[in-house]
């Protein structure tokens, strides 16, 4: 459905164009009407990324004050201990070699931070598409995104290290997820999601003692 002209809406609520386009703009990020040059706004279904990412602001916040990384980070273990049992339980052959190649690809990107990052973040997002819900996936990326914003600088060499350590995890959970064992599957994210979290805070403290 479109929404009235600029004019027709200065009109209406007796103020500017710049006030008109401002408040178009706003609901523009809120995802709640579509803007084309050109033509009317239109009223539309914010999506699953746009409400998380509505969130973006507050949740960074959130994260710079004492406990906020924990508090995130108990989050996402939550959130994936779910989706891992739901793997080991539901996942098709097809998704199960989805996570194989991007297991693969991991191991390909040891030797390479950023590469490694970015396997490491598809592997789980992977996972998070299981379920197939788009309400899941726009959660798994946002929490992700968050924690890592909010991750110190490292040398590269303490990275190889702990990058080894997270394949070799990554490992376990397809294999728990391939003989479809929702519990052992659980308990291998638990380990994999708590030494990552150990790993990130004795960073943290390491890089603190330097300044």
């Amino acid at each position: 459905e479109q929404l009235p002209s600029e004019r027709e809406l200065m009109a209406f609520f007796n103020v500017g164009r710049p006030s008109v386009r401002e408040a178009l703009a706003a609901l523009k990020r809120k995802g709640l009407v579509q803007i084309n040059n050109g033509e009317r706004a239109r009223v539309s279904r914010p999506s699953a990324d746009t409400i998380i990412g509505e969130l973006s602001g507050m949740a960074k916040d959130f994260l710079s004050h004492p406990g906020g990384i924990a508090h995130f980070e108990q989050l996402r273990l939550f959130f994936e201990s779910s989706l891992v049992r739901y793997a080991a339980e539901h996942a098709t052959d097809e998704q199960i070699d989805l996570l194989a190649k991007a297991l693969e690809i991991n191991s390909q990107s040891l030797d390479n931070n950023a590469a490694f990052i970015r396997s490491d973040v598809d592997f789980h997002r992977v996972l998070a598409e299981i379920p197939g819900n788009p309400i899941f996936m726009a959660i798994h990326v946002a929490l992700l995104d968050w924690l890592i914003a909010a991750r110190p600088t490292v040398t590269d060499q303490a990275l190889h290290e702990h990058n080894n350590v997270s394949y070799q995890q990554h490992i376990a959970i397809v294999d728990a997820i391939r003989r479809h064992d929702p519990d052992e599957a659980d308990r291998a994210l638990q380990s994999h999601l708590n030494s990552v979290s150990a790993t990130w805070h004795a960073f943290g403290q390491t890089t603190n003692k330097k300044k």
